[in-house]
């Protein structure tokens, strides 16, 4: 299970904010937050299984695109990868830099959030392919299909709008991101659990931050990235 938030063009200072979990099982291997050096301009997480990422952002444009898988659906290893999907759309090049709602039952079951300058995307696959598009204002998704409602979606949702309307620092949402009351927004199992929470903030003039912190099995932390950098769109 993931949970993610978006805050677009609403936010005075940052017109970009970004938060959420990632969940996954302890045993897969990933890297922390870096630059990845391939020359592809994204800054993010990697899995090391698929070589992909669940979240991240092109530096050079200023895209940002993050992933969630949809529960109940079995995976399928025959399929493409939804990390695959995701790293094609922020680097905007390659089978899947911009793909059509015909070519979303190839992947396992997902939602998507595409930042793309002024225009945001919804992708999903469940219940049926479709890609919609979303204007300024407070979005969130979790590991429930788009028509279903989810409640750790509405209180990350609802937890980054209060700070929207209050013209606060998002920082303190990676606090909120802890949280383990029900709905929790926070796992700590053993065996699968939350690994990372992401904080992803952009001015209006180009500046960037992205906040990394890592969690063990039980929720233990074991480090946190935080790196800046300028977005040149």
């Amino acid at each position: 299970m993931c949970v993610v938030a978006l805050a677009h063009r609403v936010h005075p200072d940052w017109p970009l904010i970004l938060i959420g979990n990632r969940d996954e099982f302890h045993a897969r291997a990933a890297a922390p937050l870096h630059p990845w050096d391939d020359g592809s301009g994204i800054v993010a997480g990697r899995d090391l299984q698929a070589g992909g990422t669940w979240l991240g952002v092109h530096a050079p444009s200023g895209r940002a695109v993050v992933v969630t898988n949809v529960r109940g659906a079995m995976p399928d290893p025959a399929k493409e990868s939804r990390g695959a999907l995701v790293t094609d759309m922020l680097r905007g090049d390659g089978r899947f830099a911009d793909p059509a709602a015909t070519d979303l039952d190839g992947f396992n079951a997902f939602n998507l959030l595409a930042v793309d300058g002024e225009r945001v995307r919804l992708l999903t696959n469940r219940p049926l392919p479709q890609i919609a598009t979303l204007g300024a204002g407070v979005h969130a998704l979790a590991n429930e299909p788009v028509d279903t409602p989810c409640p750790r979606a509405e209180r990350l949702r609802a937890a980054l709008a209060a700070v929207v309307e209050a013209r606060a620092d998002p920082e303190g949402l990676l606090d909120t991101l802890t949280a383990t009351s029900d709905p929790a927004l926070f796992l700590r199992g053993d065996v699968y659990g939350t690994r990372a929470s992401t904080l992803v903030v952009a001015a209006a003039d180009g500046t960037a931050k992205m906040i990394e912190r890592r969690y063990e099995k039980g929720g233990r932390p074991i480090g946190t990235t935080a790196l800046e950098f300028r977005i040149d769109a």
